[in-house]
């Protein structure tokens, strides 16, 4: 993972150049890494939860962009607090590559959109190497729900 292994790899005082460095979507699988997701027996009971669930996640990340040091204060007193190796830097980068990420996923810098291809190509993926049956179409898969809406 580019955010997170690589740095830790950089960190080890591996030089780059001695790294073969190759990014999954230079091979076509170019996939979100992570979303948020409910099943829609969830979303049509209660759909103030799923939206204020999904919100308040948006609210957050564009929170910790637009404050990294304090995101950074605030996750490094939990991992201590967890007993957990904190790193800053580590945590910095991983910050600064996860906007990278997130932001630049060709939607205009706005947070909390499932494109069109990009759930097209996740699910031919899953569909190829059965791990799905079907494709939901993707209107249906977004139950006309989007964290924007």
């Amino acid at each position: 993972m580019w955010y997170n292994e690589y740095h830790t790899i950089l960190n080890a005082g591996i030089d780059p150049d001695e790294l073969s460095i190759f990014l999954l979507k230079d091979y076509g699988i170019d996939l979100p890494e992570d979303g948020l997701y409910t099943i829609e027996k969830t979303l049509k009971n209660d759909p103030g939860l799923a939206k204020g669930f999904a919100q308040a996640s948006l609210d957050g990340w564009n929170y910790a962009f637009a404050h990294p040091e304090e995101t950074l204060d605030v996750v490094i007193r939990y991992m201590r607090e967890a007993k957990l190796p904190a790193d800053r830097m580590h945590q910095k980068w991983m910050l600064e590559r996860l906007r990278d990420l997130i932001i630049s996923r060709g939607n205009q810098g706005v947070l909390g959109i499932l494109s069109r291809s990009d759930y097209t190509a996740a699910g031919q993926i899953l569909l190829k190497n059965g791990e799905i049956r079907t494709l939901p179409g993707f209107k249906a898969f977004m139950g006309q729900f989007d964290a924007q809406q």
